[in-house]
């Protein structure tokens, strides 16, 4: 076991900033945009081009093309502007990394090839939302080195803004059984052919994820972002006498098998998947779970 250090988190980074970029860096307050691109009509398609285009670098006049200094001063420019918007996203980053780092970190410091590889991804970030989730990432990477592998942040630089909505959305439906770290959705349950099959006509319930957010195309890029096993999972049979303890977020759930052969069905998430899931800021969705307590109460005995 790692031992614990009273230091507090902001000295630990602010230490990452001195060693690893050459400097201190501004707080949230003072590293502020330079540049303030004007507010354009959605409508409005040439302000719209011309505002990127300035963003760009490379400026276009309607009359003339492109306009200004020659092509070699341009590109010059353009690769000017890039650096300076990647360093400003470095530094809102690691600005905003303040706002969630522990008061007291692990002993072990933050290992350097770490921080250089998560220093070169986060440098295309311009995302808000998507700056606040890497700045999580180092808070808890100070805190506990170790805690985020370099497959995961690879994972994460390419995850696009609508993908991590999903994944947020995904993180609102997700249970956890006791004493497992993985998270569960559950959507179904399959009870192997009895007398009670016969007689109800019903062997098999599921239910439909998308009336609450989460639709099949976004399970599916969660599937293809390896955040989801790509098959569905089904739990062993169920023990009728054996008390089943589920977490959903808040809320503790205690039931039982009301009869032998019961399965149930869920997606699950990889590793991978599991890292990213303490940073996501989702909140129960009582509509859910009052949904699968519905599911489930045909097999299912809960307690309270």
């Amino acid at each position: 076991m790692q031992k614990i250090s009273t230091g507090r988190g902001h000295q630990r980074l602010l230490q990452l900033a001195r060693s690893q970029l050459g400097q201190e860096f501004a707080t949230k307050s003072s590293a502020a945009d330079t540049e303030t691109v004007s507010q354009v009509q959605a409508g409005d398609f040439s302000q719209r081009h011309q505002s990127l285009s300035q963003r760009s670098g490379a400026p276009v006049s309607i009359e003339t093309g492109f306009k200004g200094p020659t092509l070699s001063q341009r590109a010059e420019r353009r690769e000017r502007m890039n650096k300076e918007r990647q360093q400003s996203n470095l530094e809102k980053i690691m600005a905003l990394a303040l706002d969630f780092c522990p008061d007291y970190v692990a002993e072990m410091e933050v290992d350097p090839d770490w921080f250089q590889q998560y220093c070169d991804l986060v440098l295309n970030i311009s995302n808000q939302t998507m700056q606040q989730l890497w700045a999580k990432i180092l808070a808890g990477e100070i805190g506990q080195p170790g805690s985020f592998s370099l497959k995961t942040l690879f994972l994460l630089q390419r995850m696009s803004y609508k993908e991590a909505l999903a994944l947020q959305k995904a993180a609102s439906l997700t249970c956890r059984v006791r004493l497992q770290d993985s998270g569960h959705i559950y959507f179904g349950y399959v009870r192997k052919p009895s007398i009670w099959q016969v007689l109800t006509g019903r062997s098999r319930a599921v239910l439909n994820l998308s009336q609450f957010g989460l639709t099949y195309p976004q399970i599916l890029s969660l599937i293809d972002l390896n955040l989801l096993h790509q098959i569905e999972i089904e739990s062993g049979e169920l023990i009728p006498a054996q008390p089943l303890q589920l977490q959903y977020h808040q809320h503790q759930l205690t039931c039982k098998a009301r009869h032998s052969g019961v399965v149930l069905q869920y997606y699950k998430f990889t590793p991978v998947g599991a890292e990213l899931l303490p940073l996501l800021n989702s909140q129960a969705n009582p509509a859910y779970l009052q949904a699968v307590k519905q599911l489930f109460n045909p097999v299912l005995d809960f307690e309270g």
